[in-house]
């Protein structure tokens, strides 16, 4: 062979060998931006949950998969059993998954979570129409199936669908971010497989449930069109996070029922007087023992207040909203114009 041929064949081969090597290289790395990356589950940082101002700054949530949560204690149990009960017994009816035409009408287990959740359906719910639904916000020490019940008779009365998790409480001193991301997450998905109405969700929380639930609705307002808290509300230990806010696309109805003669109502007046000045829909409801809040009568009443005055505060809402943009298209037109 010549040498120039030996040269335009050694040129070919090296241009050759070049092009081969990047295309491997693209190739791997295609590859690699398809695998799914590394996410940090760290939660933000924010001001701790305590009373006192002058505590260390919160300590990260360290939590495997999207969530860990450690059961609260049930009264007169030992560390053994209520690691037990953190197994929660499937109630008469389990579903999972669930079918896309019904499912039994009563409690159910919802499949296809990290953790247990309940739900009660009501009896005889079509597919054509769509429900309320109301979601009980965890308390330190009330299974799932206690919370449920306390809302059943209404709930078949009502037709109303009833979602709650299993107990479920964060550990102690640590930011509650990633149970309020699995919450909502829960709330989602069931709404979109049950026949939910999406504007008549609403959330309840009773005791420590409902110091929770008052920062929860604060913190993510358009997730609820109205809330009820019972026994306690947005003072205790979630009360560093609770920031009521000026704007009302970003508030929410709350019904607050507190003891007359108790502290609750003496610690939540500030908050009372804040979210009012604020420009927030509250109600205050006192009683004087707590059976009144356990009457059928009384359950009908804040349902009904919910019912109405979420549907009231949205159209109000969506008027301010008209109004403002048609006022700032107003006023962009006029200074134009002169």
């Amino acid at each position: 062979m010549r040498s120039w041929q030996k040269g335009v064949f050694f040129l070919f081969f090296a241009v050759f060998s070049i092009s081969f090597s990047v295309f491997v290289w693209a190739d791997e790395d295609t590859a690699t931006m398809q695998t799914e990356p590394d996410v940090d589950m760290g939660v933000e940082e924010s001001t701790p949950i305590s009373p006192k101002a002058e505590e260390a700054q919160v300590e990260q949530t360290e939590l495997p998969g999207a969530l860990e949560v450690e059961p609260a204690a049930l009264p007169g149990t030992s560390a053994d059993e209520t690691a037990s009960a953190s197994q929660a017994p499937k109630p008469a009816a389990a579903v999972e998954p669930i079918p896309s035409t019904s499912v039994p009408s009563g409690l159910v287990e919802v499949g296809g979570f990290k953790y247990p959740v309940y739900l009660f359906v009501p009896k005889d719910y079509k597919l054509d129409r769509t429900y309320a639904m109301i979601m009980i916000a965890p308390a330190e020490s009330k299974t799932a199936q206690e919370q449920i019940e306390y809302l059943t008779g209404l709930a078949q009365r009502k037709s109303i669908f009833i979602l709650a998790p299993y107990e479920i409480w964060p550990k102690s001193g640590t930011t509650p971010y990633q149970l309020d991301d699995w919450l909502l997450s829960v709330k989602k998905d069931i709404a979109e497989r049950f026949p939910i109405n999406k504007k008549r969700i609403y959330l309840l929380g009773k005791g420590s449930g409902a110091q929770y639930g008052g920062y929860l609705a604060t913190k993510y307002p358009q997730e609820f069109s109205a809330v009820t808290l019972l026994e306690e509300a947005w003072d205790g230990p979630f009360s560093p996070l609770v920031r009521p806010r000026s704007d009302a696309a970003s508030q929410v109805p709350f019904y607050v029922a507190l003891k007359s003669d108790g502290d609750a109502e003496s610690r939540n007046q500030p908050w009372f007087d804040d979210f009012q000045k604020k420009g927030y829909p509250v109600h205050l409801a006192e009683y004087q023992n707590n059976d009144e809040l356990d009457t059928l009568e009384f359950k009908k009443t804040f349902f009904e207040w919910m019912e109405t005055t979420s549907q009231n505060w949205a159209l109000s809402t969506a008027q301010g909203e008209k109004s403002w943009k048609g006022k700032f298209k107003k006023g962009v037109k006029d200074f134009f114009a002169v």
